[in-house]
């Protein structure tokens, strides 16, 4: 008896088989854990990138709502394949003098104990902010009507050249520099882009609205049918501002100085030819569905946009409906300082020297832009050297995004 008390032969086994749970759910804690930090780690990599993507939009001239879809487009393509369930939000929020753009990414992770341990399973979540540092102004736009995308592109046919420096292009379908080339700040497409451009466009890009697409754009004013073209041959001519029946032509040697305010050219086109001369300061000229301007010959133009009233910062200004061609033809046309707005129309350059040199800034939307023969297009971006204020949805900074947290 005494010996099979003092016999301790197969304690350890029977240690080992007591101590053999324990360990097990242990090892599987840890391989639970393991396998959530994992988790959590894909998460935190796709926010980033997310966050990154989304606070690069916000240095253009878009609205939030692009900003935050672009990143949430961003992290649902990272996580798609492993966590198809997992929930993306975005949201925008000033911080300091810029914006930033916090993603967080969420899944609901069930715990081997069950879901017993945690309660309900493991919440999975991380975040990223990113800001934007600054804007890169929106200058040139092929925007037009979706549903027409043939339209809306930006083109040089020949050896033309597209100058802006300081700002954005975008079309929202193509982009073609033919024989010419493109140097902007930034250039980007939605479909795709051809040529010389520097820097090179991105592509894929989010379509953009029409940035002054709350902009209201009068032409209901009455006016007589029949009124004939008025014509300018020689000689100083002042047109006073107001409505237009008819049209202008200036030609010959005749100059004409458009008094300050909103001229409205209805039924009828602007022409201004041969040696004649066109000017104004603090003026808009608006042209209903109807009338468009054609500078031609060797005509000299030279146009500064309205300082004041609903249509600050514009400089010619169509209907929507308005899809005519307006024409740029002659090699003098110095200054067009301000925003050139026909958004269902081409603005349609041709020529061999330099258009709107001359001007501070300015910034083009229209269904498209065409350039042919070898004109310059120069869109300058000096904001704060100019008397005429730049309206919402344009702007004076370059940018890019960075990760704040």
């Amino acid at each position: 008896m005494l010996s099979l008390l003092s016999d301790t032969r197969g304690v350890v086994a029977l240690k080992f088989a007591l101590a053999l749970p324990a360990v097990g759910l242990l090892t599987a804690g840890a391989m639970d854990l393991h396998a959530v930090s994992v988790q959590r780690g894909v998460f935190q990599s796709a926010a980033e990138i997310a966050a990154l993507a989304g606070a690069r939009e916000l240095t253009l001239a878009v609205g939030d709502e692009v900003a935050r879809e672009r990143a949430k487009a961003f992290a649902q393509a990272q996580l798609a394949d492993a966590f198809p369930d997992a929930q993306v939000t975005a949201d925008v929020a000033p911080l300091g003098d810029a914006r930033a753009l916090n993603v967080t990414v969420s899944a609901k992770r069930p715990s081997f104990f069950g879901n017993l341990l945690p309660p309900g399973g493991w919440d999975v979540i991380a975040s990223a902010t990113a800001a934007s540092v600054n804007r890169t102004p929106l200058c040139v736009i092929a925007s037009g009507d979706t549903s027409n995308k043939k339209e809306q592109v930006i083109e040089i046919a020949n050896d033309g050249v597209i100058s802006a420096p300081g700002c954005l292009i975008h079309s929202n379908y193509d982009i073609s520099a033919g024989k010419g080339r493109i140097d902007a700040g930034m250039v980007q497409a939605v479909t795709s882009a051809r040529g010389s451009i520097v820097p090179a466009a991105n592509l894929g890009a989010v379509p953009l609205d029409d940035p002054f697409r709350d902009a209201r754009v009068r032409t209901d004013q009455a006016c007589t049918s029949g009124q004939p073209k008025v014509t300018f041959e020689e000689g100083f001519h002042t047109i006073p501002a107001g409505v237009h029946c008819g049209g202008y032509r200036v030609r010959g040697s005749a100059e004409a100085a458009l008094a300050a305010g909103e001229h409205y050219f209805l039924k009828g086109d602007l022409d201004v030819e041969d040696d004649a001369r066109l000017t104004g300061r603090d003026v808009v000229l608006i042209f209903d569905r109807n009338s468009k301007s054609d500078f031609k010959g060797r005509a000299r133009v030279d146009l500064e946009g309205r300082r004041t009233g609903p249509l600050t910062g514009f400089v010619l200004v169509t209907t929507r409906e308005n899809d005519k061609d307006f024409k740029i033809s002659s090699d003098h046309v110095d200054s067009l300082l301000g925003v050139i707005y026909v958004p269902a129309a081409r603005l349609l350059i041709e020529g061999g020297k330099d258009i709107a040199k001359a001007s501070d800034w300015t910034v083009v939307v229209a269904q498209s832009i065409e350039l042919r023969g070898s004109p310059s297009l120069v869109i300058n971006a000096n904001y704060a050297g100019s008397e005429v204020a730049v309206p919402d949805g344009v702007g004076p900074r370059q940018g890019a995004s960075r990760l704040v947290r």
